[in-house]
C-alpha cells in the first residue's frame, strides 16, 4: 500500500506552523506556559494541519527548494511577529494600568518574587494580566484567536509575505495600549488622587504626623477597595481591548 502525500500540502503545513508558532511564542496568553512545550507543539501542529486543508496550494517554487523555501520562512516568521505584536501591545495595556497603581497606592516600594521570570513582578500588573488571561478564555476569546488565524492564512496566503505594511497601524495599537490601560486604572487613580488631597490636608494641619508612614497603607486599602468595587465596570474595557487585536489584524494584513 503505498501512501501519496502532496509535497505542497507539507509546504503549506511547515509555513503556517511557522506563522502559528511565532504567535503562540511571543502571545501572553502562552508564553509563560513553560511546563506544557509538547502541548504547545502538537496544538500548533494541529491548527496547522486543520487550517492547510483550506488553502490554496504552495507558490510554485517552494516545493522543498531550499533558498526560496527558506525565504518563505523568514516572511512567515515575520509575518507572526507583526500579528504577535497586536496581541501582546493589546494585552500590555492591563500591565499599564497595573503599574500605575502599584505607583500611585505605593506597591512599589516593595516587590513580589515572580518564580517565573526569577525577579521582582509588581503586585497590580500581576493580578490584572492573570485577570486578563482568564477573562480571554471566558469571553471565547480563544475562539477569536483561532479564527483570526485562519482570517491571516487567506488574506495573506503561507508563502507570500506581507506586501504592503501599515505603520501607522503600530502607533495606533501602541495608542491603545495607553489609553486603555489608563481607562481601566481610571476609577482607582480618581480615588487615590481624592486620598492624596485628604493625607495633604491632614499634614498642613497636624505636622508633626508622618504621613508617608501613615499614608503608604491608607492608600493601599482604598486602591484595593476600589479596585474591587470597580471590577465589574472592567468588562467592556477588557472586550474593547480583545477587539483591538483584530483590529490590528485586519488593518496590517
Amino acid at each position: 500500500m503505498l501512501l501519496n502525500i502532496d509535497q505542497g500540502w507539507l509546504v503549506q503545513i511547515c509555513l503556517a506552523s511557522i506563522r502559528i508558532g511565532m504567535l503562540f511564542i511571543l502571545t501572553p496568553v502562552f508564553y509563560n506556559m513553560r511546563g506544557v512545550t509538547t502541548a504547545r507543539v502538537l496544538l500548533v501542529l494541529a491548527l496547522s494541519v486543520g487550517l492547510a486543508a483550506n488553502l490554496a496550494p504552495a507558490p510554485r517554487g517552494l516545493d522543498f527548494a531550499y533558498g526560496p523555501l527558506l525565504a518563505a520562512g523568514a516572511g512567515e516568521v515575520a509575518t507572526g511577529a507583526v500579528l504577535s505584536f497586536g496581541l501582546f501591545a493589546a494585552f500590555s495595556a492591563f500591565s499599564v494600568a497595573g503599574k500605575i497603581l502599584d505607583i500611585q497606592s505605593g506597591f512599589s516600594i516593595g516587590s513580589v518574587y515572580d518564580p517565573v521570570t526569577g525577579g521582582g513582578a509588581p503586585v497590580f500588573a500581576t493580578v490584572l494580566n492573570l485577570a486578563a488571561v482568564a477573562m480571554f478564555f471566558a469571553m471565547d476569546g480563544h475562539h477569536a484567536l483561532v479564527r483570526g488565524i485562519a482570517y491571516s492564512l487567506h488574506q495573506v496566503p503561507p508563502g507570500t509575505g506581507l506586501t504592503a505594511f501599515d505603520p501607522e497601524a503600530v502607533v495606533r495599537q501602541f495608542g491603545v495600549m495607553f489609553t486603555l490601560g489608563v481607562a481601566m486604572a481610571g476609577p482607582v487613580m480618581f480615588g487615590l488622587f481624592l486620598a492624596e488631597i485628604a493625607l495633604a490636608v491632614i499634614s498642613r494641619s497636624l505636622p508633626q504626623m508622618n504621613v508617608f508612614v501613615v499614608g503608604v497603607p491608607v492608600k493601599i486599602v482604598i486602591a484595593l477597595a476600589l479596585l474591587a468595587l470597580s471590577a465589574g465596570l472592567l468588562g467592556p474595557v477588557m472586550g474593547r481591548v480583545y477587539a483591538s487585536v483584530f483590529l490590528f489584524w485586519e488593518r496590517v494584513l
